[in-house]
């Protein structure tokens, strides 16, 4: 051991302390001895709130002697606290062989890991409150130290006024420092006395107060009483939250049994803030002016303690309402059922609950487990087996969930919740929820889960409807045209169809047909006004008439005024008075001749197909003519067009939905359509609808506004 040379009134520099309990305490009456009146009392509270701080870190964490280092620079102080520890900053979780002493402290301390911890408060404060600060490694330990100025230290010799005797790096072992009646440090075979002065205790510093929480605020104040009387230990305690075991708010010193220690409430009229625990020192108790100054402290404490409260349930209160914000909108922006479950799986974990589990309702069965998600990947296996479990404690309990009641049932080894998801009177499924044995849930987190659950049930409704529309429109959708395209004679047929990114649940009104009849085959193509059930109506009639007349063998174009006919005699039965108009391509197959294959064309309304040549040369054909289901039949006009298709030549008939995709203001078109199919010389009919049908998209960005039908008619070479 060394000590600072010299007579009694000779200042000590620096104390090696052991790794016990009372250490920290001793730290601070060391510092406190050193720096007393060359810092202004706000920077000698930082310094002793550092302290504490580091040298509890060294205790607790690396279980080595702490060395603590007071020296003069400039005008501030320099304090560096040293372990014995070789695991550097930032690698505590590396396992290192260190031989390390029994433990003087009770097993509710952390103990789990090793080194200095920079996931603890005392590096936080230090960045908070010091000028600088900064870390050493060197072989077997470390040192953490900070450095404070004082604008209050000023003039020669005002600052740290040690005793010039001395060297600056003298140490002094700690081994039997700190008693209750003063410091004591070896000096050779000598022990020199460390006098302590009462400082009494004052209000915490603004800026340390705003880095403390409410218990490191508490634990300072606590710090400064044992400061100012003859105590050897305190202990502030308090209920713990929704009636769990005693909480341990802060401590000093070797706390002995309570019978030994004289008690002061926090608050006199709120026992739930807990009670002040002192020790004294034996044969010395507590004058009444210390008495007084007790209570002045316990007074503080529950002040800090009080305000911490309300902060943690503000700030859990908002924290609750921004899950549940977050989750909702997380819900409500799926519309697949399967993505909704899974997500509503992974949503608590592992904010609110160590695992969860999501199950199915199915008649007259046991509920299905759909989603299962546990916040350790290795465990999730073991997870699903045990949740589907016929047998298991959690399906029994799944499989008795009714009403609105939250179940509580231990389960999986720790507390579980079940609770059923239920929207619009149907029930849906279950929600199951556990954590870890002794982390009970509490009333305001079922609470939150039981909301969670509601709105995710309405979330799972949403999406079990959207599928099953969307499953009904994909089917009267595919109605409206062939299943397969037949076979004709002298004719290769190909078609496409595009649905609009945003579709969604309506039906569109493009269609495509082919019917056989006494006078031949007839090809069609339309598109009627509008998406829905009005527009599959429509449709719907549309192919019905032409089925019937081309069946009867009725001529093209007395089908196309009896279908004019039908939709205004449809309009005018509509209970708003309004109906839908259609727009129709349609040709006739004359048969085969000695150049081609002949076809007598009609429009209505409809854009005007286009005629692929063998040499690649693309051209719109056609007469236009009215739309159906507007205009009286005095009124409208759809006069024919006879053409003939050569070998290689196609005939492509096609909605407005490819010449009107969009680029941002710019439309397809006709020009670009002819381009397209220009490029498709030599191809199939399907190899020339797949390829028009891609030029649209690819044309829109992949983001087509409308629905597409293309239809093709190609002689072969």
């Amino acid at each position: 051991m060394t000590g600072a040379g010299g007579g009694p009134g000779i200042r000590a520099h620096a104390i090696t302390l052991p790794p016990t309990p009372d250490s920290p305490r001793s730290a601070r009456r060391f510092v406190l001895e050193a720096l007393r009146g060359r810092l202004d009392d706000d920077l000698l509270d930082s310094a002793l709130l550092l302290v504490t701080e580091l040298v509890t870190n060294v205790v607790v964490h690396a279980g080595t002697h702490a060395t603590v280092d007071v020296r003069r620079e400039g005008h501030g102080v320099r304090v560096g606290v040293a372990d014995r520890h070789p695991v550097r900053i930032g690698m505590a979780r590396v396992k290192v062989d260190v031989p390390r002493p029994a433990s003087a402290f009770t097993e509710e301390a952390d103990f789990g890991t090793d080194g200095l911890r920079e996931d603890g408060r005392g590096l936080a404060l230090v960045d908070a409150l010091a000028t600088s600060w900064g870390t050493e490694h060197h072989r077997g330990g470390k040192t953490v130290w900070f450095r404070l100025g004082s604008p209050e230290i000023t003039g020669e010799g005002a600052d740290l006024a040690w005793d010039e005797t001395g060297s600056d790096d003298s140490a002094v072992s700690g081994d039997r420092a700190a008693r209750g009646d003063g410091d004591r440090v070896a000096q050779g075979h000598e022990v020199a006395r460390v006098p302590v002065q009462a400082r009494p205790p004052r209000l915490i510093a603004r800026d340390s107060a705003r880095a403390l929480t409410a218990e490191g605020e508490v634990g300072e104040l606590l710090a400064q009483l044992v400061d100012a009387l003859a105590v050897t230990a305190a202990l502030v305690r308090r209920p713990g939250r929704d009636g769990g075991r005693i909480e341990s708010v802060a401590t000093l010193g070797v706390v002995g049994e309570d019978a030994d220690a004289m008690a002061f409430p926090l608050d006199p009229t709120q026992e739930s803030l807990g009670e002040l625990l002192l020790w004294p020192v034996p044969g010395v108790g507590l004058a009444p002016p210390d008495v007084e100054r007790v209570r002045l402290a316990t007074r503080w404490m529950a002040l800090a303690l009080g305000g911490g409260d309300m902060r943690r349930a503000e700030e859990r209160r908002i924290g609750m309402l921004s899950f549940l914000a977050e989750a909702s909108d997380l819900l409500a922006g799926s519309l697949e059922l399967g993505h909704s479950l899974a997500l509503l799986a992974r949503l608590p974990v592992p904010r609110l609950a160590q695992w969860c589990a999501v199950y199915l309702h199915r008649e007259n069965a046991d509920p299905a487990l759909w989603s299962a998600t546990h916040a350790e990947e290795n465990m999730a296996g073991a997870l699903e087996v045990a949740a589907a479990d016929p047998s298991g404690a959690l399906m029994a309990a799944v499989r008795g969930a009714s009403g609105d009641r939250v179940r509580s049932l231990t389960a999986l080894g720790g507390p579980a919740l079940v609770m059923v998801l239920k929207a619009r009177r149907r029930l849906l499924g279950v929600l199951a929820l556990g954590r870890p044995d002794g982390n009970a849930f509490a009333a305001d987190e079922i609470d939150l889960l039981a909301d969670l659950a509601r709105r995710a049930s309405f979330a799972i409704d949403n999406a079990r409807l959207y599928s099953r529309q969307v499953e009904l429109a994909g089917t009267l959708q595919a109605g409206l045209r062939p299943p397969d395209l037949p076979r004709i004679e002298g004719l290769d047929l190909g078609s496409a169809y595009g649905a609009a990114q945003s579709a969604g649940l309506d039906v569109g009104g493009d269609f495509f047909d082919l019917l056989w009849g006494p006078l031949g085959w007839t090809i069609a193509i339309g598109d009627v006004c509008g998406k829905g059930a009005e527009a599959a109506t429509v449709t719907g009639v549309a192919r019905a008439v032409l089925r019937l007349l081309t069946g009867r063998g009725t001529d093209l174009g007395e089908v196309l005024l009896e279908l004019n006919r039908t939709l205004r005699e449809a309009a005018a039965s509509h209970p708003h008075g309004q109906g839908r108009f259609c727009t129709l391509a349609a040709a006739s197959v004359t048969g085969p001749g000695e150049s081609g294959i002949g076809l007598r064309l009609f429009l209505a309304g409809h854009p005007q197909p286009v005629v692929l040549h063998a040499d690649g040369r693309a051209s719109l054909v056609g007469r236009p003519g009215t739309l159906l289901g507007v205009l009286d039949d005095d009124e409208v006009s759809f006069p024919g067009v006879e053409i003939t298709l050569r070998p290689g030549e196609s005939l492509v008939l096609y909605t407005d939905g490819v010449i009107e995709a969009r680029d941002g203001r710019d439309l397809l078109g006709e020009d670009r359509l002819l381009a397209a199919v220009g490029d498709c010389a030599g191809l199939t009919a399907q190899g020339i609808a797949d390829r028009v049908l891609t030029a649209a998209e690819r044309f829109a960005g992949g983001n087509l506004r409308d629905d597409v039908a293309i239809l093709v008619a190609r002689v072969p070479d």
